[in-house]
């Protein structure tokens, strides 16, 4: 993913598209409003939660609610893109 977010890159959660770029050891999500940024535990977190599940559940946002990150469906969306395109996270 560091490589891949060297230059900004856009992506879309299911309702909001949004901008992302790897900086200083963290993810920084852009969207038309506001700037969050994704440190790599929470990163981390999603990403246990995630192989716990089975396949088919592991990209439902809605899955991910009751682990309070505000910027859960962005980090899905992320994971979605870089493992369905079978690219490897770093």
């Amino acid at each position: 993913m560091v490589t891949e977010l060297a230059m900004p890159k856009q992506f879309a959660t299911q309702t909001k598209p949004f901008s992302a770029k790897y900086s200083g050891g963290r993810i920084m999500i852009s969207t038309s409003d506001t700037l969050w940024p994704i440190d790599r535990s929470v990163m981390r977190q999603i990403w246990n939660k995630a192989l716990s599940m089975h396949e088919k559940m592991r990209f439902i946002h809605t899955n991910y609610s009751h682990e309070n990150i505000r910027t859960s469906s962005y980090i899905i969306s992320l994971m979605k893109y870089f493992i369905v395109d079978e690219i490897k996270m770093e």
